[in-house]
């Protein structure tokens, strides 16, 4: 049975389309971890500071939404940590359980913690 010849530009584009699914997976991953990990030290600056402070230099990654309403208040609310470790140990290939150990590890500790604010 003779193999047909490929198509090189067909294999370009598979190759492509590829690579972009790559990317936009490892982009989603890094982004899942800088909402893990990242410092919310900016946000709290902000938060404290009088209002004349340069927002260009902060790194507010973390943040989900500000109000601020009338009254001269500042509300925050950033993503949820927890939620973002899942989203990291679901995409963890199988070959390597380290970050799926931790996460479990972590939610069930969280468990725990959840359990013991619900006894006091």
């Amino acid at each position: 049975m003779k193999r047909k010849s490929k198509n090189p530009e067909k294999c370009d584009e598979i190759c492509e389309n590829c690579m972009n699914r790559f990317s936009c997976r490892k982009r989603s991953l890094i982004g899942f971890e800088k909402l893990a990990f990242g410092s919310t030290a900016d946000a709290f600056k902000l938060m404290m500071s009088d209002g004349n402070l340069d927002l260009s230099g902060l790194n507010l990654f973390n943040v989900a939404e500000i109000k601020k309403p009338k009254d001269g208040a500042m509300e925050l609310k950033f993503f949820d940590r927890l939620k973002a470790l899942e989203q990291l140990g679901v995409n963890v290939p199988q070959s390597d359980g380290s970050a799926v150990t931790f996460y479990k590890a972590l939610n069930e500790c969280a468990e725990k913690l959840e359990v013991n604010k619900d006894d006091s």
